[in-house]
């Protein structure tokens, strides 16, 4: 079986001790899904970099997917007035698309007074093959801002309720995760939202079950886990939700067949006789809650059941997709939960 890759877990906290100990790079390239930690390193490295009343005149900032070559080389030229260096934000520059040729020196030779911080589109990563990426990472340092390990994000969860009056123990923190997320953006209005429905000062998962979002990979989990016990009306119930949000075919489907290969991989596991400890590396689960749920779904179905219903979806892709389909997406959809139900008592 194909390990499913782990990505590589940004230790944030070491990045801004490094930050404070060695002082700033002349260059930055930052992406990646974690948008909150990518503002607040560049609010941090602006303040290292500039400050006062009239840090303004010494910060920089230009917006687009393509900034031009000319007002790059006049910010990165302008000498610092008010303190020991300038600092210049490319916002939103997607470098994968950029074919200045001026651009690549620019950004090799920048001056030792200024620092050059790039910050990619939301869903774009550097490809390294390219010249302007290479020249980048040469010069300076790039750095992916990864969801946060679960010890840093739960404590971070904890200073957000806290400020707002209240704690939170640690099942509410895993189901608000497993819920809605691990990344901190989409976690802040829900922790708002949580705050403002609970009558206590102590947060409980019956509080995060209440009114926290579900984003589609929570309720196609919580779907399969329905069929999984045999509540069908409930299945019926997370598919409903998933129809009525804003996710897309593709994206709902895609949840789905995600969660369908791995409960199939995971049942291939624990019938091996492996351990715990193989299903967190090849499947990447980094939650005690999220292994023991994955753990008592699989075992509630037959492996040939999760053969069945991987083909399933990938049926139900291809239908979708013929010129003259019979079946809308939705339609599709419901009747692909119709088939899980009856194969999979049969399987």
């Amino acid at each position: 079986m194909a390990k499913i890759r782990k990505q590589e877990t940004l230790d944030y906290t070491a990045l801004k001790r490094e930050l404070k100990s060695k002082g700033p790079e002349n260059l930055y390239m930052l992406w990646g899904p974690e948008d909150y930690l990518i503002a607040d390193f560049v609010s941090s490295l602006r303040d290292i970099c500039v400050s006062g009343e009239m840090r303004d005149f010494d910060a920089k900032r230009l917006n687009g997917p393509l900034p031009d070559a000319r007002d790059v080389e006049d910010a990165l030229n302008a000498m610092p007035f008010f303190g020991g260096r300038t600092f210049v934000e490319l916002s939103g520059f997607d470098v994968n698309r950029c074919k200045d040729d001026k651009l690549p020196a620019l950004l090799s030779d920048i001056p030792e007074w200024c620092t050059v911080v790039i910050t990619l589109p939301a869903g774009v990563s550097p490809d390294g093959r390219l010249s302007l990426v290479k020249q980048i990472k040469k010069s300076g340092k790039a750095v992916e801002f990864t969801a946060q390990e679960r010890p840093m994000l739960f404590r971070w969860i904890q200073r957000r309720f806290e400020s707002a009056g209240k704690t939170v123990d640690r099942p509410a923190m895993e189901r608000l995760v497993f819920l809605s997320g691990e990344l901190m953006n989409r976690l802040i209005p829900e922790i708002e939202k949580i705050c403002a429905y609970s009558k206590e000062a102590r947060v409980t998962v019956a509080d995060v079950d209440a009114v926290a979002h579900h984003i589609p990979e929570a309720s196609a989990f919580e779907m399969t886990d329905r069929i999984s016990l045999g509540d069908y009306d409930g299945a019926a119930g997370y598919l409903a939700e998933l129809l009525a949000g804003d996710a897309e075919f593709a994206e709902i489907l895609g949840a789905v067949g995600w969660q369908m290969r791995r409960l199939y991989a995971a049942r291939l596991i624990m019938d091996s006789g492996a351990g715990d400890g193989v299903l967190r590396e090849m499947l990447s689960v980094n939650s005690d809650y999220t292994l023991r749920r994955l753990k008592e779904a699989a075992g509630r179905f037959t492996l040939a059941a999760l053969t069945n219903d991987v083909r399933l979806v990938a049926e139900c892709g291809l239908r979708t997709r013929e010129q003259n389909a019979a079946l809308s997406e939705d339609e599709a959809l419901r009747e692909l939960l119709i088939r899980f139900i009856m194969e999979s008592r049969h399987a």
